[in-house]
């Protein structure tokens, strides 16, 4: 069975504050808060683990160690909100990534989730990711997309439970118009 090349890679990604703060769904940070959330980025930069698939075209993923899941799940006990923010937190880590190596994201608003077959499953497990059946991976903060950027809902595993087109009240959440 053919294997596709893993390579990890490291990308720097500065803090998106309009993102978190759109993730989080808050309208403004007081200085404190953002100290606070600055801190928790830079801890968990380590922990944040990205690996390209194939050689011209191929696949990413992108995503965050169980210690950060599980300090995530700690602070969700006893504190719901804070809980929130640090996921929100996390989730901006992600896309950061994601638009630094694919600047095309930025504006679909995007990530095309590939459908899972056997080569891509057996890739994944050589770096200790397992690709489910329903298109999501073993980690709760990650994400699978095509790489180089592949546009288009049509490419995506994913398009009849997306929330950008059958959500439309979700509509704001998104920068681009869903497809009809």
């Amino acid at each position: 069975m053919k294997i596709l090349q893993a390579k990890e890679l490291d990308v720097y990604s500065p803090f998106d504050i309009e993102t978190f703060m759109g993730l989080a769904q808050i309208k403004g940070l007081e200085g404190r808060e953002t100290v606070e959330l600055l801190e928790f980025w830079s801890k968990w930069r380590p922990y944040l683990k990205i690996y390209s698939f194939g050689r011209k075209k191929g696949y990413l993923a992108v995503y965050m160690e169980r210690e950060v899941e599980d300090e995530i799940d700690a602070i969700w006990e006893e504190s719901p909100s804070k809980g929130f923010r640090l996921q929100a937190l996390v989730q901006t880590m992600i896309i950061g990534v994601l638009r630094e190596l694919m600047p095309e994201i930025a504006h679909n608003q995007c990530a095309p989730v590939p459908k899972p077959g056997k080569v891509l499953k057996k890739s994944l497990s050589k770096v200790g990711l397992e690709l489910f059946d329903e298109g999501s991976l073993n980690y709760k903060y990650s994400t699978l997309t095509h790489y180089p950027f592949k546009h288009g809902c049509d490419s995506c595993f994913l398009i009849d439970s997306c929330p950008k087109i059958n959500l439309p009240r979700m509509q704001g959440l998104f920068k681009a118009d869903p497809v009809s």
